[in-house]
């Protein structure tokens, strides 16, 4: 089973912590944040996820997004406002 590993980057929390995973490219992808939100303490229904550009992430398979970039931004609505 082909493995990725997922940085993501929670740029709207003041210290810009980063939950680095390695998960299967099968993986969906908001499996993949959900498990990086639980591990920042954070719902994961609030988030929302970027590429470094901004572009959002719609949603498909770890393979599929990683293929576009491995680090992930994610923002937190309640904290930016």
């Amino acid at each position: 089973m082909a493995m990725t590993t997922l940085r993501f980057i929670f740029i709207s929390d003041p210290e810009k912590p980063v939950v680095t995973l390695k998960v299967p490219n099968e993986m969906l992808f908001q499996e993949a944040l959900v498990m990086a939100a639980k591990k920042q303490d954070k719902d994961a229904a609030v988030l929302s996820a970027t590429y470094p550009g901004g572009t959002p992430i719609a949603g498909g398979t770890v393979e599929e997004i990683s293929d576009k970039s491995t680090n992930i931004h994610v923002i937190d609505p309640s904290i930016v406002g």
